[in-house]
């Protein structure tokens, strides 16, 4: 599933995309990708004509402001990607929505949305609605808020699940993942399965350099138009212990294991993380 580097790339790339210039032309392929009960017809009418000024991310979450004051705001689920593309080029695999926009030259260049799985969203708000209260609702942002320890600490004090799956929650912080957790914890030296109340402030400030390293090293990594995900087939894996169960722990050589906790899958050192 795309999580906060990720959908950093797709930021960036709508942002040099769209950014500044007028939406031309709007396709829905897939009216499941709209809330219940929105048309692709109405969707066409609020954003045909408007002016992109700005594009934002929060967590998992993307946000498109319009000259309007319409809002559109997009989730990519498991598998959505935001691809750069010609006008002229034909429609893509597992489209699902198209943005054409007019550039400074006069002319036409467009974005497509592509998922797979459909497991993302493509939320339009009209001037006169507020935000989409999932995106009002999410906590602080590692790469926009920075993570504050102290803040964390205080919140993780009154959690008794593990913190592997507290760490999910998109209102502890916003856009860490299962990838992310994983990686951090490991980095840090803490098992995904101890309460997350237990932790100390000490053992939190670990976990928080962690996950911000962790993030700026994937948001590195991400190279091209198109994002291969590391759940795809064929795709690399760069990550230290992800993905790597049953291979030798980098640290200290033992089989590192595969739980599941909060019926995701979790990859950790039983000898290296306490």
């Amino acid at each position: 599933m795309p999580e906060l580097p990720e959908v950093e790339h797709a930021r960036r790339t709508l942002e040099h995309a769209l950014l500044r210039k007028h939406i031309e032309h709007v396709k829905v392929y897939d009216a499941r990708i709209l809330d219940d009960g929105v048309k692709p017809a109405a969707v066409v009418r609020t954003l045909s004509g408007t002016r992109v000024v700005a594009i934002q991310r929060r967590g998992k979450w993307l946000r498109i402001e319009l000259d309007s004051g319409a809002r559109v705001f997009s989730h990519l689920g498991m598998t959505g990607k935001w691809v750069a593309a010609k006008s002229d080029d034909a429609t893509m695999p597992f489209e699902k929505v198209r943005l054409d926009v007019a550039t400074s030259k006069k002319t036409t260049r467009s974005v497509r949305y592509l998922d797979p799985r459909l497991f993302g969203r493509f939320v339009v708000r009209a001037p006169r609605d507020v935000d989409l209260p999932t995106w009002t609702a999410l906590g602080p942002d590692p790469l926009l808020d920075g993570i504050d320890v102290d803040a964390l600490h205080a919140k993780l004090a009154r959690r008794k699940l593990p913190i592997k799956p507290t760490l999910l929650d998109q209102t502890v912080l916003a856009g860490v993942g299962n990838i992310q957790a994983t990686e951090g914890l490991f980095t840090a030296r803490i098992d995904p399965r101890r309460p997350a109340r237990d932790l100390s402030r000490k053992e939190i400030a670990a976990l928080a350099r962690a996950i911000t390293r962790s993030i700026a090293k994937t948001i590195a990594l991400q190279e091209g138009p198109i994002i291969q995900y590391v759940e795809e087939a064929g795709a690399p894996n760069p990550f230290a212990i992800y993905g790597n169960e049953g291979t030798p722990c980098p640290r200290c050589k033992r089989p590192l294991a595969k739980i599941v906790l909060a019926g995701r899958g979790t990859v950790f050192c039983p000898h290296c993380q306490r």
